[in-house]
């Protein structure tokens, strides 16, 4: 995979820390909000992506005693609101991201 901003010098959409909503999740996606923006309590830990504008991405997910792990991979851009997502080495299946227009909404294929 390539750097993050794609064949643009514009930023992609999807650069920043996106929280998990799994209250929003469909049986197709799971549904993340910008970092920041108000979610209802939870008693066990919410996922988290980040994305560098350098390609880089971190995945922090709840591990076996509940506190976050992380697993480091690269993200791409795939057009205006689309971006894959690879963890090399085998730590993970590939994502499949899209952003919605506003920025206020990532969704990542189940």
């Amino acid at each position: 995979m390539t750097g993050g901003s794609g064949t643009d010098d514009t930023p992609a959409p999807v650069t920043g820390t996106w929280v998990h909503a799994f209250e929003e999740d469909t049986p197709a996606e799971a549904v993340y909000r910008p970092e920041g923006r108000p979610l209802p309590p939870s008693r066990r830990p919410r996922r988290r992506l980040e994305f560098r504008p350098d390609g880089t991405v971190t995945e922090h997910r709840p591990a076996p005693d509940d506190r976050l792990a992380e697993r480091e991979g690269r993200w791409e851009r795939r057009g205006p609101e689309r971006v894959a997502v690879a963890f090399p080495g085998g730590r993970g299946a590939p994502l499949a991201v899209s952003v919605s227009g506003d920025g206020d909404r990532l969704s990542v294929e189940k």
